[in-house]
């Protein structure tokens, strides 16, 4: 069967919309985690371990509104909720920059919770699009490159959240004669949310695909009628192996990163640099797996992201404390981490009906964001007893063992023959294409 006719145009927009958005998540989020970290401006207000903080605030939203967005996406056209929830993100830049002139927490906080929101809204509609604007046949390559461009966004936008914070409150021990900057990381904040907004624009109109479903305003309902529609088929597994992924990945590990901070005895600056190096890592593996795929999902990519991860976790627990020799470590582990996502990320989409696909992925986010709170609470967990951050690696390590175990016990047949029975590509038009979709 032929798919409809492309808006190939659209897609840049989308990756610029995207990308803004991620970096603004990220930008706010840092500026927080710097300041409620130890030795930040507000690190006597919430105590100890305070950095998970800004990741359940970030986090949060998205557990709790992914499944009422879900129904939006599928209601209305995704372009159109684009296109909203980035007006939204307009505003909620000022308030964030009111609450950082202030130097008030609490606002800053509570502008990091409805960015969150809004966020949670657009993550249905952003890889709901893609189906509907590119040929099936391109969408392992389209995840791969809207990844490639998310985690950059993402860690560079921790990345300029490092520089951005030792302006907003330099460090007076180190530089007496310092001024403090509290406009600059708020403007930041305008200028990349008006981008972004202006970017939507670009994106092609687009008709609603569920135009009947009703909108139930219910939190947590959504996501157990999605789970009972998808419960026993394929679709369940997958979201069972990227949730698990983010439990260790997002919950866990990414915890770690601004704690090298104090163990290397360096500059949130250079502690924003390991990150970004972490997330273009992520991003060039997103790229590649993406152009590896070609013109098909290939699961057989899954084992070399979940072994590759494993493993490198457990050299970032035992390698000597050393700048050089972590940036390469987590450089490589991101790089891997990128095989796993991509034909997990392409099977959410391909097995999804069109008419399902909003509520799938809003049920996807959630799943989400519920593996990194558990993971935070796990890391303060680990945290209490004293042990040292970078050894929390070798729990990541061991929980990627379990990963491995299981996907070859239980998802390896599933998803393979999941991956055959649902090509990019059809016969039709394959014609001499090789549509084969596992390696």
């Amino acid at each position: 069967m032929k798919s409809r006719a492309p808006h190939h145009s659209g897609f840049f927009s989308l990756n610029v919309t995207q990308f803004c958005g991620a970096a603004n998540d990220n930008i706010l989020k840092q500026v927080v985690v710097f300041g409620v970290a130890a030795g930040g401006i507000w690190a006597d207000q919430l105590g100890h371990g305070a950095q998970a903080i800004g990741s359940l605030c970030l986090a949060g939203p998205f557990v709790l509104f992914s499944g009422f967005a879900g129904q939006f996406s599928d209601r209305y056209s995704k372009r159109d909720v684009t296109v909203w929830v980035k007006v939204w993100e307009v505003g909620v830049a000022l308030l964030a920059m009111l609450g950082l002139w202030m130097v008030n927490l609490w606002v800053v906080l509570g502008s990091l919770i409805l960015i969150a929101t809004q966020a949670a809204f657009f993550g249905p509609a952003k890889y709901g699009i893609l189906p509907e604007i590119l040929d099936r046949k391109l969408l392992s390559r389209a995840n791969g490159t809207i990844n490639m461009f998310t985690y950059v966004a993402v860690i560079l936008g921790c990345a300029i959240g490092g520089p951005l914070y030792d302006a907003y409150a330099p460090d007076r021990t180190k530089f007496p004669d310092a001024v403090s900057n509290v406009w600059l990381p708020g403007a930041v904040l305008l200028i990349v949310a008006i981008i972004g907004t202006a970017a939507s624009f670009g994106i092609p109109r687009l008709t609603a695909q569920n135009p009947s479903l009703p909108i139930r305003m219910q939190l947590f309902r959504p996501y157990l009628n999605t789970w009972r529609e998808i419960s026993g088929t394929p679709l369940a597994h997958v979201m069972m192996a990227w949730s698990y992924f983010y439990f260790i990945v997002g919950g866990v590990a990414m915890l770690i990163l601004p704690d090298y901070k104090s163990l290397l005895q360096i500059s949130a600056t250079q502690a924003s640099i390991l990150m970004a190096i972490l997330g273009i890592a992520i991003g060039v593996g997103d790229f590649v797996a993406g152009r590896v795929s070609g013109h098909a999902v290939r699961p057989g990519l899954i084992p070399i992201g979940a072994i590759g991860t494993t493993v490198m976790y457990f050299v970032l627990g035992v390698i000597p404390l050393n700048f050089g020799l972590v940036a390469v470590c987590l450089a490589v582990t991101g790089f891997l981490a990128g095989f796993y996502m991509v034909p997990l990320q392409t099977m959410t989409q391909t097995l999804s009906t069109e008419e399902q696909r909003g509520r799938v992925l809003g049920l996807w986010s959630c799943l989400s964001f519920v593996s990194i709170i558990l993971g935070n609470v796990l890391f303060l967990i680990i945290k209490q007893t004293g042990v040292e951050s970078h050894r929390v690696f070798l729990v990541c390590g061991i929980l990627g063992v379990i990963c491995v175990a299981w996907y070859y016990l239980q998802w390896r047949a599933i998803f393979e023959a999941a991956a055959t029975s649902h090509p990019l590509v059809s016969a039709a038009d394959a014609e001499s294409e090789v549509t084969v979709a596992v390696i």
